[in-house]
């Protein structure tokens, strides 16, 4: 119970990436997948007879443009109902880690932790892989309702005891808009309310949300390690993480200047519980009643030009125990600031992003309190805090050639139980993780992008040499090369 503890309280701040992936396989996929007829748009596409690049920047996702903002504001049911409103998504690739062997995790007999090979460890490293394949529904339903829907294959979701590999089926984005909107002479204004499962769905700027600015990430190749080895921060704000959950929200945008969201979250089961069908109830988050999500933003458009500045909030009571409703509570309130800016003009696409999200967790006296008569040890200070912050820049030629640089750091304080020394933990009790990613990707034909990533670690869990307390594993063993293919049709 208590080790189910200190996973379930890091991983609230966890984020689950998506996948994308290898090169070997892209040259293949490319001739299955892409139509023969260029103009045979997916889902959105043939819904409103727009190029990609119509709605995404560059016709990269999810970067979306003031075009593809105002489609997805209006409740996707801009164009003519489709017949056919389907669509279908393929993720796949090859990671090399720069250092998969090291004292504390190549020892058979466990004296440094977890007894686990290498070959466990990073079983599919250095190898292709097909990681995602995803069913999405939605388009427009009728003049003002419109619906984003994603059903989610992982062919690896997670490592049984054996090892091997088991693959997992879910729901994965859900959000069912209703919209309206008000034109005259002097005002336009947007309304509209949202059914969905994701804060990271409903905003249209994804800047706080979004692990990068490329549609996949890498899976995770260590699950018999807590923390896992994985990219990017291991431990991130509550409200950066891809929070499932069910959520009903209102918003409005007026005059493509300024732009108010509230919400309400709460676990996703009961009424909600066709949003989180497939995700086991033990590795969702479980909210206690309604917590509330805000969004406000200041948006400019001029030529090729949009700018964007704005808040976000979250103010979420976490049970520690996700099986149990009754276990003692986190209380993660967090609050930031994100910006965007945006020039696009044919050849050219430049992008950027910002975002510094604050997070303070507050715990219910059993979790640390030794003194309670309930303790459960799942932390060592009453309060934690953590600091976000990312940056990304894109450059896109053509809608075809494109290169990008994103920085991401996470800093919090410092605890002995949550931050533990173990493998792969933190020596510092710190989460503080930096991290570099360049990255250059072609797009040859719309619906197929081939990408390489560089994961480029300064910091990892709190330190750099010997981060981890137990081992001489440094900070730059756990780079990263990433090979990736997208494809959809």
């Amino acid at each position: 119970m208590l080790g189910k503890l200190n996973v379930v309280l890091a991983s609230t701040l966890a984020r689950r990436g998506s996948v994308g992936g290898g090169l070997a396989i892209a040259a293949l996929a490319a001739l299955l997948l892409v139509p023969a007829d260029a103009h045979a748009l997916p889902l959105f596409a043939r819904q409103t007879g727009q190029n990609c690049i119509a709605c995404h920047a560059g016709g990269q996702f999810p970067m979306l443009t003031p075009y593809g903002r105002k489609f997805k504001l209006t409740g996707y049911t801009i164009g003519s109902r489709t017949p056919i409103p389907f669509a279908m998504m393929l993720q796949g690739g090859m990671t090399k880690v720069a250092n998969t062997t090291n004292g504390s995790v190549n020892d058979p007999n466990g004296s440094g932790g977890n007894g686990a090979l290498p070959s466990d460890n990073f079983s599919k490293d250095g190898l292709p892989y097909l990681a995602f394949a995803s069913f999405f529904a939605g388009g427009k339903i009728t003049d003002n309702l419109g619906l984003f829907g994603q059903w989610t294959f992982a062919n690896y979701d997670h490592q049984g005891d054996d090892s091997h590999w088991h693959s997992h089926s879910t729901s994965d984005q859900f959000d069912l808009r209703y919209a309206d909107r008000f034109i005259s002479a002097d005002h336009d204004l947007i309304i509209g309310a949202s059914l969905n499962n994701n804060i990271g769905t409903t905003d249209v700027w994804n800047t706080f949300n979004s692990p990068f600015q490329t549609v996949p990430t890498p899976i995770a190749l260590s699950s018999s390690l807590q923390p896992n080895v994985t990219y990017g921060p291991v431990t991130k704000p509550l409200i950066t993480g891809g929070l499932v959950a069910g959520g009903v929200g209102a918003y409005a945008y007026w005059n493509n200047l300024i732009y108010v969201e509230l919400a309400s979250y709460q676990s996703a089961n009961g009424v909600f519980s066709f949003m989180s069908q497939g995700i086991a109830n033990d590795s969702t988050t479980k909210l206690k009643g309604g917590n509330p999500y805000w969004r406000v933003a200041l948006n400019k458009e001029w030529g090729a030009n949009s700018a964007m500045i704005g808040m976000h909030g979250l103010d979420a009571r976490v049970y520690s125990d996700p099986t149990d409703t009754t276990s003692p509570i986190v209380h993660d309130t967090d609050v930031g600031i994100d910006g965007q800016y945006q020039y696009i003009l044919d050849p050219h696409t430049i992008a950027a992003q910002f975002t510094y999200t604050h997070e303070k967790q507050s715990y219910d006296d059993a979790l640390w309190n030794p003194a309670n008569p309930g303790y459960l040890g799942a932390a060592a200070n009453p309060s934690n805090t953590l600091d976000y912050i990312k940056l990304n820049g894109t450059y896109i030629y053509r809608a075809k050639y494109g290169a990008s640089l994103s920085y991401v750091s996470v800093k919090g304080s410092a605890d002995s139980i949550l931050y533990p020394t173990q493998a792969f933990g933190s020596g510092s009790n710190r989460p503080d993780t930096r991290v570099w990613v360049p990255e250059v990707f072609w797009t040859p034909v719309q619906y197929l992008r081939l990408g390489v990533q560089y994961y480029a670690y300064t910091q990892f869990n709190g330190g750099n040499s010997g981060y981890d307390g137990s081992s001489s594993r440094s900070a730059k063993d756990n780079n990263t090369l990433f090979m990736y293919f997208w494809a959809a049709f």
